[in-house]
């Protein structure tokens, strides 16, 4: 497996093991974001996700060790102790992005144990990535994420699913993702949209993820 490496982009997914579910209730869903903010928040910067019934997407870029002690630096100012994994440090410690998915797996598939009365993995093998090289692609990537749900036919538009951050782009939500980095990359929110409707026309009904 490639390792990962910081400054880059990258794809990360993984689902349950032998494809089963991981996520159980509206709760569920909740706690594994709740838990993944506290976790990589200081090692990876969020662009887009999207969780599923037995499977997830990230679009993330790795930061770098000056960036992680910038962002850092700034939590300990407006966030109290306990709000990031490594925020009771005087000094930012150099979090290894691999470890911290490592830490939120191993701790959600805790809360699932533990809630569901149930033993053993979860979710399968080691997480899976790959790497973000070009502009395009990382756009490509941000309405592929947010097309989940409509791939699978959950829900027949972007808007009806809640568990992605489709809402926070177009509801302006506070959110812990850089939702303007994004918005800049399109040209703007309407540009957004937009994309994200060709790319659903694009693509059809008959197109599915692994």
């Amino acid at each position: 497996m490639e390792p990962i490496e910081e400054g880059y982009y990258y794809h990360i997914y993984n689902r349950g093991a032998g494809r089963a579910p991981i996520f159980f209730s509206e709760n569920d869903y909740h706690e594994f974001m709740a838990k993944y903010v506290y976790y990589l928040f200081f090692s990876v910067e969020t662009y887009a996700w999207c969780l599923l019934k037995n499977h997830f997407h990230l679009l993330v870029k790795i930061r770098t060790m000056k960036g992680q002690e910038v962002i850092f630096n700034k939590a300990k100012k407006t966030n109290a102790v306990g709000t990031y994994f490594g925020d009771q440090y005087d000094n930012p410690k150099p979090f290894t992005a691999s470890k911290q998915f490592a830490h939120l797996f191993n701790s959600y598939t805790k809360y699932i144990n533990q809630k569901r009365n149930r033993s053993g993995t979860l979710i399968e093998g080691t997480f899976k990535r790959k790497k973000i090289l070009d502009e395009n692609h990382f756009l490509h990537l941000a309405c592929y994420i947010h097309r989940n749900p409509l791939h699978h036919r959950i829900v027949q538009s972007y808007e009806d699913y809640p568990y992605s951050s489709f809402h926070d782009f177009i509801d302006e939500k506070k959110s812990f993702i850089d939702t303007k980095h994004i918005l800049s990359c399109f040209g703007g929110r309407d540009n957004f949209v937009e994309a994200h409707r060709e790319f659903q026309m694009k693509l059809g009904e008959e197109f599915y993820l692994e």
